[in-house]
């Protein structure tokens, strides 16, 4: 980092310090992280205020919490890991196939090597959750200083953009996206040592002089714990914009306005050739590093693509640009519902006791009798009418009933209904539960409409960045199968490679099912085929499965043949059958067994065997029911000398009993 002048410095730090400042204290982002936090506090049961929790205290009321926000919560990252998809892109031409395939390749390479499932999972959940949720993409040197493409899940209260955008892709309106850690003083000093002496002087709580004294803006919470003993540093990427003019000439060169002056202007035309000039804006992204008044480092941004690395997720957004989830629409309701189930459980162990003045002499005994399912409660005479004790249970209805009326309410919001969540309902045909799960469907759609938004930007910022870093050849293995992996080759001397560095493509994003998504898509396919195929036998399971649109099916008809052992048996059919009654795939199927395929194949072409095939069907059945004849002879033999040894070996049993009786009889007699 060139060392700016102590002037440029202080602006740059004044500007940076301003940037942050609206992203913490804007009203757009300082209300959400206030709502975003109540909804992480309600995910994980804690739904009690402390002014609350001493009210229940005092009165005995048990502190519950039905946690609908959860299990809400739950389902939605369930839904979304079983919609598992992956991002891919696709030619707009025929010729763009081979380069669209390429970047595919290289793109499932990167989602594997990242485990980019798992990320994206946590980024899901953290948006479902608060409204908003944040990727974030870097390169890695790793051990052989080879350039890795990372993707990772960043915290979303580290954030803060441009509180001014309104644009879900934040490259497209937001001036400034800050992302914040807080370090120890001892790392900051260790990843910053040129700076140390700089950080040391600004967490000494009686330090007065130098730069940071010298801007009234800091605020010194916002950079310094100490209590903690650590500082925030701020990572700031920020745009700078700048009005050029180029000149464009019909044969193709491009040439900044300033490097022309009037003769090569009247060169071009003298030439034959006509020129057009241009103006535009031209972006370029930088990014500053600092904590309070320190500058810890400033660059251009090294990446080329001129995105920021920040790619954002969010579920809904009011008309000011703050983010919301569906669950915080909701948090009302989980309030009643929890205070109307805490008060119904109250009312069923309490009873309310009415009495005349003098009709008990021990008021704290009559409260512990009272509680007691067999208390026994003492009266003075005189005072049995004057005595009544209240049951609360027509009470406890009443709160259960507005207790489940919050709870159905809470459901609606969400769009979660109790046949998506595995409950009992009042629908009872397949097509009711079907309707109310289509609807649950349609309510967070968007919901998931909006991860693939996310997707599309995503996918744009790694194509930049393979541009930019994967230069070199090199070899990597994929797996796109449900079986095997393959290598894929990019860099290599080819026509799409070459295009591929040139930029001379155009395709299109998209999503495509990802192998696990397209494993349990595989199982329901097979889960729905099987009953109505099972019936017909192995040979007609196979043959529909081969007619079917189940991906790889030759895998799965190789993995049922290794799973079933010997080859399955031939389909049976009945000699005593006429062959005029038999189909014609039937009939194919039995000539090719009597070994004349060729044959065969010509009654499965036209339908009918030729003519002087009919006239030895007569023949050809009488020596098949011969055959089955002679083998139903041999296995009712077979059968008979089974019976005849069975009915041996029982009289023999029968013979050793009665012996065996008689010689305990003896030997009784002779005791």
């Amino acid at each position: 980092m060139a060392k700016l002048p102590k002037s440029e410095e202080k602006e740059l730090l004044t500007k940076l310090d301003g940037y942050f400042t609206a992203s913490l204290d804007h009203p757009t982002w300082s209300s959400w992280r206030t709502n975003a936090l109540k909804c992480f506090q309600y995910k994980e049961g804690d739904q009690w205020t402390p002014a609350e929790r001493k009210i229940l205290k005092v009165r005995g009321q048990p502190e519950t919490v039905n946690n609908q926000v959860k299990v809400t919560l739950d389902r939605m990252v369930g839904q979304f890991v079983r919609q598992r998809t992956r991002i891919g892109y696709r030619g707009r031409n025929p010729v763009d196939k081979p380069v669209a395939d390429t970047i595919s390749d290289t793109l499932l390479f990167i989602k594997q090597q990242n485990n980019l499932e798992f990320e994206e999972r946590d980024m899901a959940e953290d948006g479902f959750t608060s409204g908003f949720g944040v990727l974030e993409t870097y390169i890695d040197y790793n051990d052989l200083m080879h350039p890795e493409i990372k993707v990772r899940m960043e915290d979303c209260f580290n954030i803060g953009p441009d509180p001014h955008s309104k644009r879900y892709d934040w490259n497209e309106d937001a001036n400034f996206i800050n992302r914040w850690k807080w370090l120890d003083i001892a790392e900051a000093k260790e990843l910053y040592p040129d700076k140390a002496k700089q950080i040391s002087q600004m967490t000494d709580s009686e330090y007065t002089g130098g730069l940071l004294s010298g801007i009234d803006s800091f605020k010194k919470d916002n950079y310094i714990d100490d209590k903690l003993k650590r500082i925030r540093v701020v990572e700031c990427w920020y745009k700078t914009k700048k009005r050029e003019s180029k000149i464009i000439v019909s044969n193709g060169q491009v040439h900044n306005a300033d490097d022309l002056d009037k003769e090569d202007l009247v060169a071009i035309e003298a030439a034959g050739l006509t020129y057009k000039v241009i103006d535009r804006i031209k972006i370029q992204m930088k990014v500053g590093i600092h904590s309070g008044g320190v500058l810890l480092e400033h660059k251009d941004s090294p990446f080329e693509h001129g995105f920021f690395p920040f790619v954002p997720y969010f579920v809904n957004r009011r008309k000011s640009g703050e983010p919301y989830s569906l669950i915080y629409t909701a948090l009302t309701l989980q309030d009643a519902i929890n205070k109307r189930e805490s008060k119904a459980l109250h009312l069923l162990n309490t009873n309310q006791v009415i009495f005349e003045k003098g009709a008990v002499t021990d008021q704290v005994s009559l409260a512990n009798e009272v509680a007691r399912p067999d208390g026994q409660i003492e009266l003075n005479r005189g005072y049995f009418e004057k005595f009544l004790i209240n049951k609360n249970v027509d009470l406890a209805v009443t709160q259960f009933n507005l207790h489940n009326e919050a709870k159905a309410d809470f459901r609606r919001v969400t769009g979660i209904n109790p046949d998506a969540m595995g409950e009992k309902s009042e629908m009872r045909s397949g097509i009711g539960v079907a309707r109310k799960q289509a609807m649950t469907d349609l309510i967070i759609a968007p919901v998931f409409d909006n991860f693939r938004r996310t997707r599309t930007i995503l996918a744009k910022v790694i194509l930049g960045l393979v541009k930019q870093y994967y230069t070199d050849e090199m070899v990597f293995y994929i797996t796109d199968d449900i079986n095997a992996s393959r290598n894929v080759t990019l860099n290599a001397n080819s026509d799409a490679q070459a295009r591929l560095k040139e930029g001379i493509y155009d395709v299109v994003i998209e999503e495509m099912p990802d192998i696990t998504t397209m494993q349990q898509e595989q199982f329901e396919i097979l889960t729905q085929m099987l009953p109505a195929i099972l019936p017909f036998g192995p040979f007609w399971v196979k043959t529909l499965i081969e007619l079917s649109d189940l991906r790889n099916k030759e895998d799965v008809i190789k993995k049922l043949d290794a799973i079933s052992g010997p080859p399955p048996s031939d389909p049976k059919i009945s000699v005593s059958a006429q062959m005029n009654e038999l189909s014609p795939i039937e009939r194919a199927f039995f000539y090719d067994k009597m070994g004349d395929p060729d044959l065969a194949a010509l009654i499965a072409k036209q339908g009918t065997p030729p003519a002087h095939i009919l006239d030895n069907q007569t023949e050809i059945q009488k020596e098949l029911i011969k055959a089955q004849t002679d083998g139903q002879k041999v296995q009712m033999d077979m059968a008979k000398g089974m019976m005849d040894m069975e009915h041996k070996q029982e009289s023999h049993k029968m013979d050793m009993e009665k012996k065996r009786s008689a010689d305990n009889a003896g030997n009784s007699g002779q005791a």
